[in-house]
């Protein structure tokens, strides 16, 4: 009998998904020392890490164990044994880690793009209301004029990207 589209699907992502649980095994073996004993040694009091989270207001994440990111989930898909299951490919602290850097980036980019489009709201609304108000005077049409070429410029600014480099921290067998 022939396999629907959806069955060949996810036989693909399970042939995926294990390759990427052999290839994090292959690499995670010439890591001996777990992370957190390493992480407990570094001076975070000096770190740019806890520096930043602290000013964004966040809590610098601990790492006690060696315990994987599925431990930590707030709300983690259970096996049928009760287990938390690991939907990251990732495992002990270290695993932990790379999702934790994974997860900042993410709901940072998510954070700059309500940003903008609030920034983009509001410097339309002001447009809107250099538009609406009346320019019967020079000097206020000179005035409104100038203010309308900067809230331009600022939405040019919003229209580009901003790119950081990361230092690598995923590697594979």
């Amino acid at each position: 009998m022939a396999k629907t589209p959806a069955e060949s699907q996810r036989e693909y992502r399970k042939r995926v998904k294990q390759r990427k649980a052999e290839a994090n095994l292959e690499a995670s073996s010439v890591f001996r020392k777990p992370f957190f004993e390493y992480f407990n040694e570094q001076e975070l009091s000096d770190s740019e890490f806890d520096f930043c989270l602290g000013n964004a207001g966040f809590q610098t994440p601990e790492f006690p164990d060696d315990r994987g990111p599925e431990h930590y989930m707030i709300d983690p898909e259970r096996d049928a044994h009760g287990q938390p299951m690991n939907p990251f490919y990732a495992e002990r602290s270290v695993g932990r880690a790379e999702v934790i850097i994974g997860s900042l980036i993410d709901a940072a980019n998510d954070l700059a793009h309500h940003v903008n489009d609030y920034k983009r709201t509001e410097i339309k609304a002001r447009l809107a209301e250099i538009e609406a108000s009346d320019l019967s005077d020079p000097a206020k049409k000179n005035a409104a004029l100038t203010e309308a070429i900067r809230l331009n410029k600022m939405l040019d600014q919003l229209d580009k990207q901003v790119r950081r480099a990361f230092t690598q921290w995923r590697v594979t067998g």
